[in-house]
């Protein structure tokens, strides 16, 4: 597909201590030196990523704006700070942030004005874009709630727009290949904000249980490409410990993986509910053996075995793993600057295993807070120009930064997991089938069958779906094929 152009240029480490370090702009205590930002090429990164800061754009120089303002809307202030802030605090992101914005705005005589609209966010810009109202130039929303209102015609193919160049760095190929149907890419995800790297999912383990058990932590497993679902499984299977003595299975116990949440996780395993054909014409492919034995292996270690358990409420996944009762947690890379932060958990990362060893590599899923562009825009050029040089300068400045932090935070003193976060960084993936199935698709299939009501008959799940799923297929087909023109 010729949209579908190749990111050539993704440098894994710098990738993954954006994630890591999304969070800390909210905590505040993260203090950096004056200087940071003159010297972060120096003291950083290696030669290779110092020199790729300085990657071209290719906007012309000579574009004056007359200080018309760029206005991107958001549901919250998490969210905006992710793109836009007001000053500078002496925080190295946030300034990284601030910085990053000023550029913007001397270069092309513009200014960048977030509108922070509360949880009414979308219903307010679909007001305004049915009226006819050129309200705001970008908005910044939920996923699901925004894959669904790009149904509604709300929003341009931004293909359509100048100044946008998938070649360059801050367009990674995993969004712009996933989001893109024949030539059409309604949504954005790169570098305008952080969110997908904040959101991208990884397997945290408990150190001290693995050695208490005299385990061995899967590092080398990563690193010769047989860290597999059956590993995982043999690892945490006999992981149990009846801690409060009462004889019963429990929240108050130990476990080898407590689950909660599958977000993401489905993709993980390479199975893709929603496939693209040659022609650009989407299709459902999930029922298969694949799948089967995947929710097979994951029920059996969660629902079967002494050492896997599903635990929702209060007493939930990480919950237990901060207070060293489950050996394995899966979440966001962002937990580490929060949840985990805040505990005395001595932890590992490593990648979502592979389904088996035929797998060709890692698959580190993840979700997003995509960006899309209102079809009562007044000037193409402007909004293309904006969304180029917000994500250019994303890229350039404000990942550096997030890479500063993360090498003076605590995690950088495992130098194993910042070798397991290279291979992350490396193979994230943002699954259309999630973004776009709604809120009961074949994407959420594992997640639903990993329910503890749940009794995990795949075949009854999926001729109980399938016209559902279909029919929305059929939908998203109709509307890209209409883009497609």
């Amino acid at each position: 597909m010729d949209k579908k152009i190749k990111f050539r240029n993704i440098l894994a480490a710098a990738l993954v201590a954006a994630i890591l370090a999304s969070s800390v702009i909210s905590c505040g205590d993260e203090k950096a030196p004056a200087d940071t930002l003159a010297a972060l090429g120096e003291t950083t990164a290696s030669d290779t990523e110092a020199e790729s800061t300085g990657v071209s754009d290719g906007l012309p120089n000579d574009l004056d704006f007359g200080g018309k303002s760029f206005r991107m809307v958001f549901q919250l202030d998490q969210f905006k700070i992710q793109c836009m802030v007001e000053e500078e605090t002496g925080e190295v992101v946030n300034d990284a942030v601030y910085e990053a914005n000023r550029r913007v705005e001397e270069r092309f005589n513009v200014k960048l004005e977030a509108l922070v609209l509360g949880d009414q966010y979308l219903k307010s810009v679909k007001q305004s874009i049915k009226a006819g109202d050129n309200s705001c130039e970008a908005i910044s929303g939920h996923d699901i709630e925004l894959g669904n209102a790009t149904l509604e015609g709300l929003f341009l193919n931004v293909n359509t727009l100048p100044h946008l160049d998938y070649e360059k760095p801050w367009w990674p190929s995993y969004s712009v290949d996933s989001l893109t149907v024949g030539d059409v890419m309604v949504l954005i995800s790169n570098f305008i904000t952080y969110e997908n790297l904040h959101a991208t999912r990884i397997f945290y383990i408990n150190k001290q249980l693995v050695n208490d058990r005299g385990l061995t932590m899967p590092y080398d497993k990563v690193r010769s490409g047989v860290w597999t679902l059956d590993e995982l499984i043999s690892m945490t299977k006999d992981v149990y410990s009846d801690v409060n003595g009462n004889g019963k299975r429990d929240s108050n116990d130990l476990y080898g993986w407590v689950h909660t949440d599958g977000y993401a996780l489905l993709e993980s395993f390479d199975i893709t509910p929603i496939k693209e054909d040659a022609d650009g014409t989407l299709y459902i492919d999930i029922n298969n053996e694949r799948t089967i034995n995947l929710i097979d292996k994951i029920r059996g270690l969660l629902f079967e075995s002494d050492g896997g358990i599903v635990l929702w409420g209060s007493r939930c996944a990480d919950k237990l793993f901060t207070e060293n009762l489950s050996m394995f947690y899966y979440d966001r890379l962002g937990v580490c600057t929060t949840v985990l932060r805040e505990s005395d958990v001595e932890y590992g990362m490593v990648p979502i295993p592979k389904y088996d060893e035929h797998q060709e590599d890692y698959i580190s899923g993840s979700t997003d807070r995509p960006v899309a562009v209102p079809v009562t825009i007044d000037d193409p050029e402007f909004v293309g120009c904006m969304i180029e040089a917000i994500s250019a300068e994303g890229w350039r400045l404000v990942r550096p930064a997030f890479f500063e932090i993360a090498l003076k935070n605590k995690y950088s003193y495992d130098t194993d997991s910042a070798e397991m976060l290279d291979i992350v960084g490396r193979t994230i993936v943002l699954d259309f089938s999630y973004i776009y199935s709604d809120y009961g698709g074949f994407a959420w299939t594992l997640m639903k069958l990993t329910e503890p009501s749940s009794k995990g008959d795949f075949a009854s799940y999926y001729a109980k779906n399938e016209a559902k799923a279909q029919a929305r297929v059929d939908k998203l087909n109709e509307f890209f094929a209409g883009l497609n023109g």
